[in-house]
């Protein structure tokens, strides 16, 4: 009577075994464990060994840049979850780096090459890595590469190639190690905007399968919503939740806007408007005074605070929420206006520059509405020089102490300085602190 329990119990264990990796298996080994087609392995293994050709026929950095896509793919086989469809990604990628590589040079770090309708991005050490985001950023804002290309319908059929279809999903994977998270891993921002760009090729042509694959990549952006108190937060890079970065939640939760619109699907709503809520929540905390943060602590680079600009306009108008709209347009002032710089509000005590075995020196606590680069002078009575300086140094948004050498020679001395920030605006020959130096 208990025979077919035992029997469905070993039968559930073989699978298991059978779907873990054995330890020192060969590629080989790993294509037949997770049931890729003896046709699919053949032309793998073809596409590896290519590679390895390659590499040892090409200099640095081609080399290397193809030595590392084939490490992370052979990291990725030696996984529990790899599967047949994130093979297919792989391979491809590693195939696109041996073809663009033996005939072209290695991009620049962070340079974008759009390869056969998906969009791979130099990445130090890495070589060329398929890009999700990037690839449907071009779809949701077509140029002339799209165009040329055939349009965005014929750029959402091509990107098929770099999705993982898992239940009623569609995934975007990243197959490199990233800030210290193994691949594969994956974004919410490039769900979301995989299902803008799908709803935009839709709503200009009515091709329901658009419509469909929108909502599969807002299924898979749903999925890694985190609950947080006041809302829902969508992280960036979903393996690591609490890092809020600003600009991907924004953009998811516009996303979910959109195919609540498109749909009327209760789910997208009901994220959309937690999503609101949690930004409401900690959007004055992203404000420094004079500059936005791209995650908390961290300063946004200049195209992000120009995508932050955009984002909170469009969920202002879209909300009706004036305060979105208002932090956006104080962002996009802020990439105007010069830097506020100040010193220490106490006078600074008389220094001796007996007590320092070389020059004296003061740490001067020097506040900074945005991310700066200083370029500090020490100077005497009058403006005249004092043979300190100037010197340069970049500083976050805040308060911080700069370490700041003095003459050896008493006196009274003015310490100056200039400040730019990442927009390129300046301030100058504001006056931090005068400090007298005593014998």
């Amino acid at each position: 009577m208990r025979l077919r329990p035992v029997i469905a119990l070993c039968a559930l264990a073989c699978a298991l075994l059978a779907a873990t990796p054995a330890q020192g298996a060969t590629l080989a080994q790993n294509l037949t464990r997770v049931g890729v087609d003896p046709s699919s392995k053949a032309t793998y293994l073809a596409v590896m060994d290519s590679a390895t050709k390659a590499a040892t026929q090409l200099g640095e950095p081609k080399a290397g840049a193809i030595r590392a896509v084939q490490a992370s793919l052979r990291t990725l086989a030696n996984r529990a979850d790899f599967t047949p469809d994130l093979a297919r990604i792989a391979f491809l990628e590693l195939d696109a780096n041996t073809t663009y590589l033996t005939s072209k040079p290695l991009p620049s770090s962070g340079t974008r090459v759009r390869i056969d309708g998906v969009v791979y991005e130099s990445y130090t050490g890495q070589g060329l890595r398929i890009q999700p985001l990037g690839t449907y950023f071009a779809i949701l804002e077509p140029g002339q590469g799209i165009v040329s290309e055939g349009g965005a319908a014929a750029a959402m059929t091509s990107a098929q190639k770099i999705v993982l279809a898992v239940g009623d999903e569609y995934r975007l994977p990243y197959l490199f190690p990233w800030m210290k998270v193994a691949p594969p891993w994956y974004s919410a921002m490039a769900d979301g905007v995989a299902a803008q760009a799908a709803l935009s090729v839709w709503n200009r042509g009515g091709d329901d399968q658009y419509l469909d694959s929108a909502i599969r990549f807002g299924n898979a952006a749903l999925a890694t919503g985190i609950p947080v108190t006041g809302g829902l937060w969508f992280p960036l890079y979903v393996s690591l939740p609490d890092y809020r970065v600003l600009n991907g939640h924004l953009q998811t939760v516009l996303a979910m806007g959109a195919l609540a619109d498109a749909t009327g699907d209760d789910a997208f709503a009901g994220a959309f408007d937690q999503g609101v809520a949690a930004t409401r929540a900690v959007l004055p905390s992203y404000d420094t005074g004079g500059w936005g943060l791209y995650a908390p602590g961290e300063d946004a680079p200049v195209k992000y605070m120009t995508l932050m600009t955009s984002q909170l306009r469009d969920l202002g108008a879209t909300t009706g929420d004036a305060s979105f709209t208002a932090m956006g347009d104080k962002f996009a002032q802020d990439l105007k206006t010069p830097p506020v710089i100040a010193g220490p509000t106490k006078k600074v005590k008389p220094i001796s520059a007996r007590k320092f075995p070389d020059k004296p020196f003061v740490k001067l606590l020097i506040t900074r509405d945005k991310p700066v680069t200083l370029t500090i002078r020490v100077t005497r009575k009058g403006g005249k020089p004092s043979g300190i300086g100037p010197f340069k140094t970049a500083v976050a948004s805040g308060k911080g102490r700069v370490k700041i050498t003095l003459p050896s020679k008493p006196g009274m001395y003015a310490i100056r300085a200039d400040a730019k920030d990442w927009a390129g605006n300046v301030v100058r020959n504001v006056l931090l602190a005068a400090v007298r130096v005593r014998r």
